[in-house]
């Protein structure tokens, strides 16, 4: 009769070679999940910014529009009689009303330094 054989373990991974793969498959599993919580928070980011970019969009075009409401307002047909009316006694500008001003000879920039040196050096020799 020959021995009965035993069942023998057959197993070959021993407990340091298991505990290395859970651990490695633990740590890809951490660098994952950190790689989707990255590119989640990037998205949640870049949807904010699109969402201030279109408002930011809107009160340009409703500053364009309260700036062209604000043009036609203020055109002269309209304010003259407002300014009429409030008494301000404002008169139309004509040609003959405004005043022309002569242009003045241009002088030449060492004349003037020589002008302001001796009154410079008179006020230094007078405070020793």
């Amino acid at each position: 009769m020959k021995p009965r054989q035993r069942n023998r373990y057959r197993n070959s991974l021993g407990l340091p070679a298991i505990t290395g793969i859970l651990i490695v498959v633990a740590s890809l599993a951490f660098v994952g999940l950190g790689i989707v919580v990255s590119k989640n928070r990037v998205r949640a980011i870049g949807d904010e910014q699109r969402k201030v970019e279109s408002e930011m969009r809107l009160l340009n075009a409703e500053i364009l529009a309260l700036n062209n409401k604000i043009e036609t307002l203020l055109t002269r047909d309209r304010v003259q009689p407002r300014l009429t009316a409030a008494g301000t006694l404002l008169r139309p500008i004509t040609k003959h009303s405004l005043l022309v001003l002569k242009t003045l000879p241009a002088q030449p920039a060492a004349a003037a330094a020589a002008v302001s040196s001796p009154s410079i050096a008179q006020t230094n020799a007078n405070h020793p």
